[in-house]
């Protein structure tokens, strides 16, 4: 069968003008572009806040800001950054920033009381006290490689927050003090370290000692009992913790992994100030009654010493750059190189205390006789 050379013309015409067609046809432009925020975009649930242990599960702020605009479908993600007010000025503001980095397209983000209070608590805010933070959203287009991008960062309007953190203690009730929290010693929280705690009980008594910590000085609140393993459970069931006998203890917990420590402690002072200079320890005694350790020694100005605990050098303390005790060596928060010895003002005998009661707030005494 013979095909007309006009049909196979006309077929060959069709088929070049439905190339052309599908070639000269344009998709959709996706344009990526700068974004900017609203203004006064960032706002905050509540901008002036007094935090306490009885919200410590509630969310207590909540940030929230609308999208940012860098071109249609864009995947944008969001960071809050927190910090002092003194660390937003300059060319280099925010470099000490918390940042928070939010799941793509989410607006909102928010902190409860225990994780703010902790939170600003590092960032050097005072307990009881009312302190500022400063905070901002910034915006950002992911590349799909994961390089960074070539698209301008958007920053948000900054909000102001007024906070006053709480310094919460855990109380420690247990067999030596009849379980009675509303009269039990406490360790204290760490200043600058947020979710640490420490200090020294002493829990007279023979055989195992079973106690608990409490958040309150009841059993009302969080009671942190045995969770195996030098672990807390907050379980108000779960056992106590204990020590295998009657003692000085210096108790550590760590909220942030909810681990505890008990180092049963004597103490006493090493140097060549001391009658046994850099060899033998001159031990100091506990007294019960004024919950301080003390002794009477000759000391010499021509030296210098410290003080520390199971004569050794894992616990001891010197003095810091403004004269106050510090610890040098702790396995809790680390060996500190500035810590320097302590020296004798004359050579002259001395009733000596060192004053570890007040968590935190550790003192000594050189009282010449």
């Amino acid at each position: 069968m013979k095909i007309s050379k006009y049909v196979i013309g006309l077929f060959t015409l069709m088929a070049f003008m439905a190339l052309n067609s599908a070639c000269n046809k344009d998709g959709e432009m996706l344009i990526v572009k700068n974004g900017v925020f609203q203004e006064n975009a960032l706002s905050v649930s509540a901008s002036s806040l007094v935090l306490s242990a009885t919200s410590d599960a509630d969310t207590v702020v909540r940030f929230q800001w609308p999208a940012v605009d860098f071109g249609k479908e864009t995947a944008v993600s969001y960071t809050l950054e927190l910090t002092t007010p003194e660390d937003t000025v300059g060319l280099n503001g925010w470099q000490a920033a918390k940042v928070f980095v939010i799941d793509r397209n989410v607006l909102t983000y928010g902190f409860t009381g225990k994780v703010l209070n902790n939170l600003v608590s590092s960032m050097g805010l005072v307990p009881e006290t009312q302190g500022q933070i400063v905070a901002r959203i910034k915006a950002d287009v992911n590349q799909y490689n994961g390089a960074a991008s070539t698209v301008n960062t958007a920053f948000s309007n900054a909000v102001l927050l007024q906070i006053t953190p709480y310094g919460l203690n855990l109380y420690v009730p247990g067999d030596y003090q009849g379980w009675n929290p509303a009269a039990a010693p406490f360790i204290g929280p760490v200043a600058g370290k947020a979710g640490l705690y420490e200090g020294y009980v002493y829990i007279n008594g023979s055989g195992i000692q079973y106690f608990k910590l409490t958040s309150a000085p009841d059993f009302d609140h969080i009671n942190y009992g045995d969770g195996g393993n030098n672990t807390f459970s907050t379980d108000g069931n779960a056992a106590g913790l204990s020590v295998p006998e009657g003692g000085y203890y210096e108790l550590t917990a760590d909220l942030n992994n909810n681990t505890w420590t008990a180092v049963q402690t004597t103490w006493s002072m090493l140097g060549d100030a001391t009658p046994g200079g850099w060899v033998t320890d001159t031990e100091l005694q506990y007294d019960e009654v004024k919950q301080v350790w003390k002794t009477t020694a000759y000391l010499s100005s021509n030296g210098s010493f410290k003080f520390r605990a199971n004569n050794g050098w894992v616990i001891d303390f010197g003095i810091n750059a403004d004269g106050d005790l510090s610890y040098a060596d702790n396995p809790f928060f680390g060996y500190d190189a500035s810590v320097m010895n302590i020296t004798v003002p004359e050579s002259a005998t001395y009733d000596i205390v060192l004053d570890l009661h007040v968590p935190g707030k550790y003192t000594y005494s050189l009282t010449k006789k």
